[in-house]
């Protein structure tokens, strides 16, 4: 069994140096909190609903806005690491808008929607502070534009449903290039489902895909987890990193979990539901996979079905409950596994020393984590007075001693 390692934000005593050793995270860094007409960093009446926040290697952040300056609009706010953060965009009326991305340097990436036609894949430059179309959804006959990234080549990167309503994996950069698309053979694969992909910048991706024919989207279908890489002219190198027993009788799952994460190094991490109905992330390095986290081991009661973060060091960031039910944020590898923040833990905030909320059946985070190479992790939480009482949902940065 795995050490488990808890640390303290307040101090915790340093862990010997040794390869492989979790860092020392020091205390989180609040980026925006929102509370009706009380808000730090953003304006009066401006609303956080699942946010998922997103960071850069550079620790710049941006999140989608649910509503802000008391108009219903979604919206995107963009801190840079060395500037004070912004609202960058506003959707139009009637219109929706993704989670946001961002990449190195400094490019935030969103697709603004409504219930009939996407506009595309958006662009905001941190440097310029212009917004372009990189893709035009009208144009190209987008209904809903998901998981849009930009590489650092400006590579748009994208999952995209089209009036038919299949899904398709789509590259952009000089022209459009569709990767995979449900109910068409790909690169040996025949898939009638394809889930959210995590893409890196050699332009792997990985992904879970349920097999068959377009419409055979049923449970009683196989599923994969593929990472796979162009070698040219049209043809794919793929791996097959786990099959569930639907299609492989010696596989150690019965299903998995529908994202993963991809590092920069060809890594890949994914949830895997094991035959005694417990759940597991594993990680699949060098051809093979190892499991890091069980739930009833290193006290992990539960692992929360929220994507996973992974980086070239081979460490995950991901979302958990403790034997007492608490929800918290952890970061493992190979040997060892530590919790860094959960619920009913105290903070600071703009308002002095408060707490993550701890409130029966009241999740005290939100959305999905993000993480980069440097360890530094992005989340959403509801904040908690000494009293116990709300006082907004906040953004916050953890980063490394």
């Amino acid at each position: 069994m795995k050490r488990l390692v808890f640390s303290s934000l307040l101090g915790a005593l340093a862990l010997p140096a040794s390869a492989g050793t979790l860092p020392e995270y020091a205390a989180p860094e609040l980026l925006v909190r929102v509370h009706f007409t009380d808000t730090y960093n953003l304006p009066p009446l401006t609303y956080l609903s699942n946010t998922s926040p997103a960071i850069n290697n550079q620790g710049d952040v941006a999140i989608k806005l649910m509503a802000v300056d008391g108009k219903p609009n979604q919206a995107v706010w963009f801190k840079s690491h060395k500037a004070p953060g912004e609202v960058i965009y506003v959707a139009p009326e009637d219109h929706y808008v993704t989670d946001p991305t961002v990449n190195d340097r400094g490019q935030v990436t969103f697709s603004p929607f409504s219930e009939i036609e996407s506009l595309g894949v958006f662009v905001y430059d941190g440097h310029s502070k212009k917004t372009e179309v990189k893709v035009s959804g009208p144009e190209h006959k987008i209904v809903y534009a998901g998981y849009a990234q930009t590489l650092n080549d400006g590579t748009a990167i994208f999952r995209s449903m089209g009036k038919d309503f299949d899904r398709s994996f789509v590259e952009y950069k000089d022209s459009y290039s569709t990767i995979a698309r449900e109910g068409e053979r790909r690169f040996d694969t025949s898939a009638a489902y394809l889930f959210r992909p995590s893409v890196n910048e050699k332009k792997q991706w990985a992904f879970k895909v349920r097999l068959g024919e377009r419409g055979e989207i049923s449970d009683a279908q196989s599923d994969q987890i593929l990472l796979i890489q162009s070698k040219g002219n049209g043809e794919y190198e793929k791996i097959v990193i786990a099959q569930d027993r639907k299609g492989d009788a010696n596989s150690n799952y019965v299903g998995f979990g529908n994202t993963v994460a991809l590092s920069q190094n060809g890594m890949v991490v994914f949830v895997g539901y094991l035959p005694d109905k417990r759940k597991s992330l594993v990680l699949y390095k060098d051809g093979e996979l190892q499991s890091l986290v069980t739930e009833g081991l290193d006290g992990i009661a539960e692992l929360e079905l929220f994507t996973p973060r992974l980086n070239s060091s081979g460490t995950v960031a991901f979302r958990a409950k403790n034997a007492k039910g608490l929800r918290g944020l952890y970061v493992a590898n190979e040997s060892s596994v530590k919790r860094l923040l959960g619920e009913g833990d105290s903070i600071m905030t703009d308002k002095g020393h408060g707490y993550i909320l701890l409130k029966q059946d009241f999740p005290g985070f939100a959305g999905d984590i993000d993480f980069n190479e440097k360890g530094e992790l992005a989340f959403a939480c509801v904040l908690a007075s000494p009293e116990n009482k709300i006082i907004g949902d906040a953004i916050y940065k953890l980063s490394p001693k």
